[in-house]
């Protein structure tokens, strides 16, 4: 029997190609990276910038990391995905309840020192989440839950 026989049936597994250039951007780190710095800029713009010209900056910054995450969503590795799935949960329900806060102004006028503190609140919340995602996304781990809805 030779010593090389190789059996049909057992194929190796195909590696992912890990893609160089762009600042790291094109690797699975890079984007995981990017995004989650894109969703701790949009929720500190939208604090730091919250009269109507300005304040379309934080939203335009919000649309771009979802968009950047919603298209690497299922392509990346196993790791990255629970990264992408995270990041989109916390874009979407931090701009929810950000929508939410804002609404009630239009009940009373009064209500607008409660709408600063709960739309503090959500930033301070989406920025922590995102941050200690972050700090897991380069060392490459993955989120241990990312469906959940606190850190």
């Amino acid at each position: 029997m030779p010593s090389d026989n190789v059996t049909p049936f057992r194929r190796p597994k195909p590696v992912r190609p890990q893609q160089q250039g762009g600042l790291g951007i094109k690797t699975h780190r890079g984007k995981v990276v990017l995004e989650h710095l894109l969703t701790i800029a949009a929720f500190a713009l939208n604090v730091a910038y919250r009269m109507p010209p300005w304040s379309f900056i934080g939203l335009v910054v919000g649309i771009a990391a979802v968009v950047i995450v919603y298209s690497n969503r299922g392509a990346a590795m196993p790791w990255a995905n629970t990264h992408h799935e995270h990041a989109l949960r916390t874009l979407i329900i931090g701009y929810s309840l950000w929508v939410l806060a804002s609404l009630l102004v239009l009940i009373n006028g009064a209500l607008v020192i409660v709408t600063f503190y709960l739309q503090l609140g959500v930033a301070l919340w989406a920025v922590i989440r995102a941050v200690i995602a972050l700090v897991l996304g380069v060392m490459r781990k993955a989120i241990p839950n990312p469906r959940g809805w606190l850190v």
